[in-house]
């Protein structure tokens, strides 16, 4: 009587595919999540007459619109997410920072941005 065994190279998945797990799954929601508010705030702001006041991504912005901004924003957003696997690899604490330190920085224009909103809501 024989045992199936998981040595079968049918059962084995292609190498190309087997890909280790991502090492910081939450901090990238969390950084995916604030990048994206960050475009639908700062474009709900300008199409109140506000400014863009990041001197990049008003360049982008002016060239290509919209889809232009999200392309940057979302090619930047890989960018980060690639150097946290590729850092935290080697040192895991340094790639963990990393992605901290990338969930701030994209935070902090969709707090300015909402305190802005929030200001002109109420007439300040």
């Amino acid at each position: 009587m024989s045992t199936p065994s998981s040595s079968n190279p049918q059962e084995q998945p292609p190498k190309l595919i087997s890909l280790p797990e991502m090492r910081y799954q939450t901090g990238y929601v969390w950084f995916i999540f604030v990048s994206s508010l960050d475009i639908m705030l700062t474009w709900l702001i300008l199409s109140k007459g506000g400014l863009e006041v990041n001197p990049v991504a008003k360049l982008v912005i002016d060239n290509w619109g919209l889809t232009g901004a999200i392309g940057f924003k979302f090619a930047l957003t890989l960018f980060v997410i690639i150097a946290c696997e590729i850092v935290g690899r080697k040192r895991d604490r340094l790639g963990r920072n990393l992605i901290l330190f990338g969930i701030i920085i994209s935070g902090s224009p969709v707090v300015y941005s909402l305190y802005l909103l929030l200001q002109n809501w109420l007439g300040g």
